[in-house]
């Protein structure tokens, strides 16, 4: 009797102890927020770079030895201006025996000329003369321009971006152009805008941007460029505005904070931005609260701006839902969650 009491109590322990394991795994415990109306400014911010409008790699078109480089890196220049040297010695060579060779064709040339006139030289013999003048012209243009060539000039008017040369180095011998030129008078801001806000930007938009680089200095820019194919992988769309640089503060390369105003104020429907997630197939999703049962369920939602804490639902949720704000790592659809 005894054994069998004792068996019963074993038993009614495992029991207890099976329900106080049970017992101790709690629902998750959740943050929630309501869907709202949140009050738009209108403006779209991003971070951008200021970039020129146009770069140009100038190349020695000689190869030989640089003589001379005249200028540096942010040096303003004038269209036609010289900006390096290479060693002539081989140009001025050959430009002085194609010269000399010219002479001795010219010569044989003019006087065959009064024998060819009188009818008393063979048409075959002429023809071979005018053939070596000829020839003989085109070797001194060729050599003439290789001259030339050792010398390199600005082909427009604007600043030194970079120099990639010194003295002693091989014209040819550098994969990077020996000298860029950019032109700053006018400068791009260019920013990188996500797929949902693309579409409010248009051509002719004024835009504001602040520079840290230049005691936050406010400017003023307009939109020129809008992007139709994203980036591969940011799936980003390249935004240009175009701003006048003629005191040429703004250099290549500084980082700037940009404002564009898309809109007038409006009242959008929104929610935090923690409440919005992404899944395995780049959608994005919140999960709404039932707080009569205490579960979840998970909604797909497209989204549109972004407006401080909070960010646009153009469709998925209605207004006053609620939806999970904090601990969504631990949900899935229809979890039933704490309050």
């Amino acid at each position: 009797m005894k054994k069998v009491a004792y068996f019963v109590l074993c038993i009614l322990t495992l029991a207890g102890c099976k329900q106080a394991k049970t017992e101790s795994v709690a629902d998750p415990k959740i943050v929630i927020a309501e869907v709202q109306q949140v009050s738009t400014s209108g403006a779209l911010q991003y971070s951008g770079t200021i970039e020129p409008t146009q770069t140009i790699p100038l190349t020695f078109q000689a190869q030989g030895t640089v003589l001379k480089v005249l200028v540096n890196a942010g040096d303003p220049v004038k269209a036609g201006q010289l900006l390096a040297v290479v060693d002539k010695a081989d140009a001025q060579s050959m430009y002085e025996m194609t010269l000399a060779k010219y002479q001795q064709a010219k010569d044989a040339y003019d006087r065959l000329k009064q024998v060819h006139d009188k009818g008393s030289l063979p048409e075959v013999k002429w023809v071979e003369m005018e053939s070596n003048l000829q020839q003989a012209q085109s070797s001194v243009a060729l050599s003439r321009n290789n001259l030339k060539k050792c010398n390199l000039y600005a082909p427009e008017s604007g600043v030194i971006g970079k120099r990639n040369i010194e003295p002693g180095m091989n014209s040819l011998g550098n994969l990077n152009a020996p000298i860029e030129l950019v032109k700053i008078n006018t400068v791009y801001v260019k920013v990188a805008v996500p797929e949902n806000e693309i579409n409010l930007i248009k051509k002719g938009q004024k835009a504001t941007f602040t520079v840290s680089a230049l005691d936050n200095k406010e400017f003023e820019g307009t939109v020129t460029n809008v992007g139709v194919v994203a980036d591969a992988i940011s799936r980003t769309y390249e935004v240009k505005i175009t701003v006048n640089n003629t005191k040429l503060e703004l250099k290549p390369g500084m980082v700037c904070d940009v404002k564009l105003n898309v809109t007038a104020n409006r009242t959008i429907v929104g929610v935090p931005l923690q409440a919005v997630d992404k899944d395995n197939d780049n959608r994005n999703y919140v999960y709404v609260v039932n707080v009569a049962g205490k579960t979840v369920s998970k909604r797909l939602v497209t989204v549109g701006i972004y407006q401080g804490d909070f960010v646009e639902i153009l469709s998925g949720v209605n207004l006053g839902e609620k939806v999970v704000t904090g601990g969504l790592h631990k949900l899935s659809d229809n979890s039933k969650v704490t309050l």
